[in-house]
């Protein structure tokens, strides 16, 4: 994803049209359009000060895939980095996507998801036992309740 860290080269990215499952979510006539990016964590790349000219590459590649130009119809966008991330829910180093995936952090080298040292303390999410992402982050809440049914 990266050549160099201080620089997104053609970035992957996810779309989701919020307001077509939820009208709600924009003004009549409107459209709310929600851009997932995975970036390096501030670890990798701690200056963000190029996060307009980042947001306006995907941009502009999402206008070329779909074939209208969406940037003159924006009326307002909201940018969060990993320092808004790291500020606003506590993530370290603002990784939003948990652990890396290294060989010696997946499948059962990964953290469990109970505390050794205090009874009744348990742990969801990326960083747990089975991995990143949302369907791993929904397993191991399953995997937690069922620990807790068993006590």
């Amino acid at each position: 994803m990266l050549k160099n860290p201080d620089s997104l080269q053609k970035p992957y990215y996810y779309v989701n049209a919020v307001s077509k499952h939820n009208p709600q979510c924009a003004p009549e006539g409107c459209e709310s359009l929600f851009i997932v990016c995975p970036v390096p964590s501030l670890q990798f790349k701690p200056d963000w000060s190029d996060r307009d000219e980042i947001v306006d590459s995907i941009l502009t590649d999402f206008s070329k895939r779909i074939g209208i130009d969406i940037m003159p119809h924006i009326v307002t966008r909201t940018i969060n980095t990993p320092q808004e991330w790291e500020k606003q829910f506590n993530l370290y180093m603002g990784s939003g996507l948990g652990l890396s995936h290294r060989l010696s952090q997946i499948g059962g080298l990964r953290p469990k998801n109970f505390d050794e040292e205090y009874d009744n303390l348990y742990y969801v999410g990326a960083s747990t036992t089975p991995g990143a992402g949302l369907p791993m982050a929904v397993i191991s809440a399953e995997m937690v309740c069922r620990r807790i049914l068993k006590c």
